[in-house]
C-alpha cells in the first residue's frame, strides 16, 4: 500500500473529535433532558400538592393524581394517638417522618398547624430540605412535602390531619410511585461520554503505540536484526516514514553489497599476481631482499582480508542466537593455548544477579551465576573475531593476555587486560578508527583494522569498547547487551 492510501493523522483527529463532539453534544442532551424531565415532575407534584391542600382546607375539587381520603373513626383514633403502625396499610417494620405544616394561612392570618406523617419501609425523609421560613404560606409548604416524596420512588403510606383536625389518607402512586418517575437517563449520558472519551483514548493510544514499535522495532535492528523490507501499515505519515526507512535499508545493503563484491572481485584478482610474485621472489638469491618481498606480499594479502572481514562484519550477515559466553571464551582460550600462546582466563566467581520485585512481594531476588550461566544473545563468529583481535592486540604489544567476565542483569562485560606496562588509553581510544596504528607499528605487524572491527561488533551488539590503565598494563573491556 502507498502512504496515500493511509488515512493521514490529521483526517483521523478530524473524524475522531468529530465524533467525540457528536457523542458529548449527545450526552449533554441526555442530561438536559433529564434534568427538564426531573424538574417537570417536581414541578407539577409541587402543584398538585398545594391544591390537595386547599382542597382539604376549603372542599374544593382534589386533582386528579392526588386524594385524599378520610380516616375511619378507628383508624382516625390511631392516627391521633400517634399509634401509625396500626393503620391497615402501615410497611412492617416502617421509619416514621413527621412533617409540622407551618405557615401563614392565605388570608394572612396565622393557621392552626397541618401534620403529615410519612411511613416508609426504608427511607427517612431530609426534612431539612424544606423551607418554613415566615413568608411562606402552609399551602406552598405542603407543596414542598409532595415535592419532596415525588423525589424519591416509593410506596410510602402518607397521612395528613389538615387544620380542622380531620385525618386523610393520601393516594399519590401518580407522584411518587417508581413507574410515575421520568425516565432518568443521566447515568447513561456519563457513560456515553465515557465511552466516547475512552474510544478516543484508545485510538490515539494506538496511533502513538505503532509509532512507537517501529521505533523500537528499528531500534534493535542492529542487536536482533529485522525484515529487509517493513511493513507500512498505520496513519499515511507512518507509511511515509517507513517507505523511506525501507528506501534507505534496501540502499543502504546495496551499497555494502557492492562494496563487499568489489573488494572479493580485489582479493580474487589480486591472488594469482601474489602467487606469482612470491615464486619469483623465491628465486631471487639476495635473501635479505627476498625475504622483504615476501614480507610485503603477506602483508598485502592480510590488509585485503582485513578489509573483507570488516565490511563483512558491517553487514551483520550472521544471525544472533542465545549462547553461553563463558562457554565462548573459554573455547577460544583453550585454541591459543593450543599454539602456545600466553593467553589466561582467570577463574570466574559467582557473580551476583539482582532480580525485579516479586508480584506479591516488594523485596528483590538475588541469585548467583557462574561463568557457563552468562548467557547472551549474539552472534557468535562475530563476538569471537572481535574478542580475538583484542586478544591479538595484547599479545603483540604487552606479550600477554588475561581474559575475564564480568556481568550484570542487562550487560556482560568481556575484560582482557595485558603486561605492557603504562599506557595511554585516550591515545589507544584513537585507534579505533580504520587503519590507524601504534606507535610499534614498525615491530608487529597487523594492518590497523584489528580494534575497528571489534568496536563495530561491540556496536552490532548494543555495547561498546572502553580503555583503561590495567595493574600491569592496557585494560580494553568489550561490553555487550546480554538480550534483545
Amino acid at each position: 500500500m502507498t502512504p496515500l492510501s493511509h488515512p493521514s493523522l490529521k483526517a483521523m483527529a478530524v473524524f475522531w473529535v468529530l465524533a467525540a463532539f457528536a457523542a458529548g453534544a449527545l450526552a449533554t442532551g441526555l442530561w438536559i433532558s433529564s434534568q427538564r424531565a426531573w424538574q417537570a415532575h417536581l414541578d407539577r407534584a409541587e402543584l398538585t400538592g398545594e391544591l390537595l391542600f386547599a382542597a382539604t382546607e376549603s372542599g374544593a375539587p382534589m386533582p386528579k393524581a392526588l386524594q385524599a381520603h378520610p380516616l375511619s373513626a378507628t383508624e382516625a383514633a390511631h392516627a391521633e394517638a400517634g399509634q401509625f403502625l396500626l393503620l391497615p396499610e402501615a410497611p412492617r417494620p416502617a421509619r416514621i417522618t413527621h412533617i409540622p405544616v407551618t405557615g401563614l394561612h392565605p388570608s394572612g392570618t396565622n393557621a392552626p398547624q397541618a401534620l403529615v406523617r410519612v411511613l416508609s419501609p426504608s427511607l427517612t425523609y431530609p426534612v431539612a430540605r424544606l423551607n418554613s421560613g415566615p413568608d411562606v404560606t402552609a399551602q406552598e409548604m405542603f407543596g414542598q412535602i409532595t415535592r419532596l416524596l415525588s423525589t424519591y420512588c416509593g410506596t410510602p403510606l402518607v397521612v395528613m390531619r389538615n387544620s380542622q383536625g380531620q385525618w386523610f389518607r393520601l393516594s399519590g402512586a401518580d407522584l411518587w410511585s417508581c413507574h410515575a418517575t421520568p425516565p432518568d437517563l443521566r447515568l447513561q449520558a456519563v457513560i456515553l461520554g465515557g465511552f466516547a472519551l475512552l474510544a478516543l483514548l484508545i485510538a490515539s493510544a494506538r496511533v502513538a503505540q505503532r509509532f512507537r514499535d517501529f521505533g523500537t522495532r528499528l531500534g534493535q535492528r542492529q542487536m536482533q536484526g529485522g525484515p529487509d523490507i517493513y511493513e507500512d501499515e498505520g496513519p499515511a505519515e507512518l507509511a511515509t516514514i517507513v517507505a523511506a526507512v525501507n528506501q534507505h535499508l534496501t540502499t543502504e545493503k546495496q551499497r555494502l553489497a557492492k562494496r563487499l563484491m568489489v573488494l572479493s572481485g580485489v582479493s580474487h584478482d589480486l591472488g594469482s599476481p601474489a602467487t606469482r610474485l612470491r615464486l619469483r621472489a623465491a628465486l631471487i638469491e639476495d635473501d635479505a631482499l627476498r625475504e622483504k618481498l615476501t614480507a610485503d606480499i603477506e602483508r598485502m594479502s592480510e590488509m585485503i582480508d582485513g578489509v573483507l572481514a570488516y565490511t563483512r562484519s558491517e553487514l551483520d550477515v550472521e544471525a544472533p542466537r542465545q549462547l553461553s559466553l563463558g562457554a565462548l571464551v573459554e573455547a577460544l582460550v583453550d585454541n591459543y593455548h593450543d599454539s602456545g600462546q600466553p593467553v589466561e582466563m582467570q577463574p570466574v566467581a559467582d557473580i551476583e544477579s539482582t532480580g525485579g520485585q516479586s508480584l506479591f512481594s516488594s523485596r528483590t531476588g538475588h541469585g548467583h551465576l557462574g561463568a557457563r550461566q552468562i548467557l547472551v544473545t549474539a552472534r557468535p563468529m562475530a563476538l569471537q573475531r572481535a574478542i580475538s583481535n583484542l586478544v591479538d592486540n595484547a599479545l603483540k604489544y604487552g606479550r600477554r593476555a588475561t581474559l575475564r567476565l564480568e556481568a550484570s542483569s542487562r550487560e556482560a562485560m568481556i575484560v582482557i587486560e595485558d603486561e605492557g606496562g603504562t599506557a595511554q588509553p585516550e591515545l589507544i581510544a584513537a585507534l579505533v578508527a580504520p587503519f590507524e596504528r601504534g606507535g610499534q607499528e614498525a615491530q608487529v605487524s597487523g594492518h590497523g583494522l584489528g580494534l575497528t572491527i571489534a568496536a563495530t561488533v561491540a556496536e552490532s551488539h548494543n555495547g561498546h569498547l572502553r580503555f583503561a590503565q590495567g595493574a600491569q598494563g592496557l585494560r580494553v573491556t568489550l561490553t555487550i547487551a546480554r538480550s534483545l
